[in-house]
């Protein structure tokens, strides 16, 4: 039998990344908490975190780690089956930037409406939650890949669509109206990092050319990316979703329109027989329906 309030620890540990801030969010402390982990990591044999910068699960500790929240989910569930109230113990789940930047606040919304669970969202790149799922970080995510993880399930919501957009000022100063892949390749350009994958991809699939970052702004937050679109100084690749009044009133011009990539999006969790996840799958498959195709 495991040491559920050692587990405890070692998932506040990991999830505020110190010692002291899991003894304040536990109500513990810091030396309780350090001789929980330690006291676990003697029973097991061997070290279950890795105590850097930032701390890190060993492998054992992901599958200690990932055991804790399933276990956490299962008793909520069976919780809610005698008591008949829901839980406001929260879960962790995975969803990549451009989602959160467009139709996950509807989810948060509808979700909470009929929900005290409160959801813990930790935003990573689309092709690295599933991840996170893996390593037991987070029990439920959003990801470009259908394969679902061991003793997991996985459902297609649909593609996200994305369109190289610009303002009519912009192309008059800087495409001069030439409006080829070429052009605008050297043109003033914005993406999230270095390691934008979409951004190359869109270059690659849809403008047969080689991805090219010398002309491009880097900035990490899919939320401001329309914002500076719409200052008139970079075009950039952003959601058909998140543009749609802006297209439709001629505010941004799609520079392709017949050139967009589509992005698959699907919906992982861990089969736990969980009324919560069966919730939150639900609102996510209703409110997908307008916002993927």
């Amino acid at each position: 039998m495991f040491d559920y309030k050692a587990l405890a620890s070692l998932q506040a540990v990991l999830r505020f990344q110190s010692f002291d801030k899991a003894a304040n969010y536990l109500n513990l402390t810091q030396s309780a908490v350090s001789q929980n982990v330690k006291r676990l990591e003697r029973d097991c044999g061997r070290p279950l975190l890795i105590r850097a910068r930032p701390v890190v699960a060993t492998p054992l500790g992901e599958q200690m780690l990932a055991h804790f929240n399933k276990v956490s989910i299962l008793e909520e569930g069976l919780q809610e089956a005698i008591q008949g109230k829901t839980s406001n113990y929260p879960i962790n789940i995975a969803v990549n930037n451009d989602t959160l930047a467009t139709w996950f606040i509807p989810v948060i919304k509808d979700f909470s409406a009929t929900n005290n669970t409160k959801l813990h969202i930790k935003a990573a790149d689309q092709a690295n939650t599933r991840s996170l799922l893996q390593t037991g970080e987070v029990v439920a995510c959003l990801s470009q890949t259908g394969t679902p993880v061991a003793g997991g399930d996985s459902i297609f919501l649909g593609n996200m669509h994305y369109e190289l957009v610009a303002t009519p000022s912009f192309i008059e100063v800087y495409l001069k109206g030439d409006l080829s892949p070429e052009s605008v390749l050297q043109s003033p350009s914005l993406i999230y990092d270095e390691h934008d994958e979409l951004w190359g991809r869109y270059l690659d699939e849809c403008l047969q050319l080689k991805a090219d970052i010398r002309n491009s702004h880097a900035y990490p937050s899919s939320h401001g990316f329309v914002e500076l679109v719409m200052g008139g100084t970079v075009c950039a690749l952003v959601p058909s979703v998140q543009v749609q009044e802006q297209l439709k009133n001629k505010q941004l011009i799609s520079l392709f329109p017949d050139k967009q990539l589509a992005l698959p999006l699907y919906w992982h969790w861990y089969k736990l027989n969980s009324p919560v996840l069966d919730r939150l799958t639900k609102v996510i498959k209703n409110v997908t329906k307008d916002a993927l195709y």
